[in-house]
C-alpha cells in the first residue's frame, strides 16, 4: 500500500460523515470535482473500496466502516493541528481576502473599518486574478476580487463595480498625441498590452500594432507616476488617474463619450447558506460599501 494524503483522508471522513459527495465538499469548502478525485486517490492507493456508490449517495463498505473508526480522531486533530502551524483558520472570524494589489490598496483597505470592523480579523492576497482564482479554488482564500468572470466549477461570482478607464498622457506629450498617437511611447502593465490593448480596440476600433513600448510594470501605481514624470503615456483607471488628473500631471486628451470599462468580481467558493459566515459578512459588507 502506498502512503495516503491527510487532504484524501479529510474527504473520506468528511464524506463518510454526512453521506454524500457534495455535502462532504461542503463541509471542506471544495468542489465536489476536488472532492471526487481525493476519494478515488484514497482507494487506489489503499488498494480498496471505501464507499458503495449509487443513485442516492455513498454508503461505507466493511473496510471504509471499519477505516473511519481508525482515523476519523486523528484526522480531526492533524487537520486541527496543521490548520494552527500554518494560520489557516487561525479562528472562525478570520477571511482570506484576495485581488489586484492597486485595487485593494486604494480602494478597498482604506475603508477597512468600514467593512471589515473589529469583529472580523481579514487577511489579504495580493496577485495576479488567474493565481488568485486556484488559490480559492484550493480553499486558500476565502473571497477574490477577480478582473475577469471566474469559470470554475463551484466557484461563484457577482458583479462588484465597474472600473471605468481613461488614457493619461504627461502634458509635454499632448500635442505629440494630437499630431501622431503611435508616435507617443508607451509604459505598459504587461508585455501583451492587456488594457492598452483594451482601451485602443473600444475607443480607436484598432488594435495598438505601432506603439513603441518602454517599460512594462505589473502595477498601475507605478505606471501613474512613470506617466506623471513624463516617462510615456498610459491607461490607468480613474479611481487611480483622477488626483493626477485633477492636479495638472497628467491630462487625457480623448475624452470618449463611452469610457472603456471593466467589471470586478466577487468571486468565492459555492456552499451552502450559514457554512461560511465571517466570508458571508465580509462578502456583503464589501458589495454594500462599493454599491455607494
Amino acid at each position: 500500500m502506498r502512503s495516503v494524503s491527510l487532504d484524501a483522508l479529510a474527504a473520506f471522513v468528511a464524506v463518510a460523515r454526512v453521506g454524500s459527495v457534495t455535502g462532504g465538499a461542503d463541509e471542506l469548502g471544495l468542489t465536489q470535482s476536488t472532492v471526487s478525485a481525493q476519494l478515488q486517490a484514497l482507494e487506489r492507493d489503499l488498494g480498496y473500496r471505501v464507499f458503495d456508490r449509487s443513485s442516492r449517495g455513498v454508503t461505507l463498505t466493511t473496510r471504509g466502516r471499519a477505516l473511519l473508526a481508525r482515523v476519523g480522531g486523528p484526522v480531526d486533530a492533524a487537520v486541527d493541528a496543521v490548520a494552527d502551524a500554518t494560520g489557516r483558520t487561525a479562528s472562525e472570524h478570520t477571511v482570506f481576502l484576495g485581488g489586484p494589489a492597486e485595487f485593494l490598496s486604494t480602494t478597498v483597505l482604506p475603508r477597512l473599518a468600514e467593512w471589515a470592523g473589529p469583529d472580523l480579523d481579514v487577511r489579504v492576497r495580493f496577485g495576479e486574478t488567474s493565481d488568485l482564482l486556484s488559490a480559492l479554488e484550493a480553499s486558500e482564500l476565502d473571497l477574490v476580487l477577480s478582473t475577469v468572470q471566474p469559470r470554475i466549477r463551484g466557484v461563484e461570482f457577482a458583479p462588484l463595480v465597474d472600473e471605468q478607464f481613461v488614457l493619461a498622457v504627461p502634458p509635454a506629450l499632448v500635442d505629440a498625441f494630437r499630431a501622431d498617437p503611435d508616435a507617443v511611447p508607451v509604459v505598459a502593465y504587461g508585455e501583451q498590452l492587456p488594457i492598452i490593448r483594451r482601451y485602443w480596440r473600444s475607443v480607436f476600433d484598432r488594435r495598438p500594432s505601432a506603439l513603441r513600448v518602454l517599460a512594462t510594470v505589473p502595477d498601475l501605481r507605478v505606471l501613474a507616476e512613470l506617466a506623471a514624470g513624463g516617462v510615456g503615456m498610459t491607461v490607468l483607471p480613474t479611481y487611480l488617474a483622477d488626483p493626477y488628473l485633477q492636479a495638472g500631471r497628467l491630462v487625457d486628451p480623448v475624452r470618449p463619450a463611452e469610457p472603456p470599462i471593466n467589471t470586478l468580481y466577487l468571486a468565492r467558493r459555492r456552499s451552502r447558506p450559514g457554512a461560511a459566515p465571517a466570508a458571508e459578512a465580509v462578502a456583503e459588507r464589501l458589495q454594500a460599501m462599493l454599491r455607494d
